[in-house]
């Protein structure tokens, strides 16, 4: 009797399990048919950085507006400026009031060894495209991705 009644409890017990609600990973679908935002900008564009290092020292609430490339201006209000780490990492976040739901970030991180890189995004949630802010051969360039290749939901 003794073996029976502990099948039915080992039973009971994987039976439970299967059914409980832990189990269950909701995970969210890419959505692949955003509306694209910069359409009519190109793939790559190299950018000046003295035009953008300056930002840091701006306040929150302050307007401001960066020309990244011919014809593509961003306009905005600086939402956020973060200094951390005894300002090894500086960043400033605005968000546009010419690009529907954009926000720029950018931030300098400063290396022990006393060198330093930016690093940055253009990127709206509502959208499915954006800019990437990447240092090659010497040179800083915004680079157009896709949203999901920026961000993982």
């Amino acid at each position: 009797m003794k073996p029976l009644i502990n099948g039915i409890l080992c039973l009971l017990i994987i039976l439970s399990c299967i059914s409980s609600d832990a189990q269950n990973i909701s995970v969210r679908e890419p959505n692949y048919k955003r509306p694209i935002l910069f359409q009519n900008f190109p793939q790559r564009t190299s950018i000046d950085m003295t035009n953008l290092e300056y930002l840091l020292q701006y306040e929150t609430g302050r307007q401001v507006s960066l020309t990244l490339a011919p014809n593509f201006i961003f306009q905005g209000i600086v939402s956020s400026v973060v200094s951390k780490n005894e300002n090894s990492i500086n960043s400033i976040v605005i968000r546009s009031t010419n690009w529907h739901g954009a926000a720029f970030s950018f931030s300098k991180i400063n290396k022990p060894d006393g060198s330093f890189y930016f690093t940055g995004r253009i990127i709206s949630f509502e959208h499915g495209d954006g800019y990437e802010l990447n240092y090659e051969n010497g040179q800083y360039y915004l680079n157009k991705k896709g949203f999901y290749d920026m961000v993982n939901e």
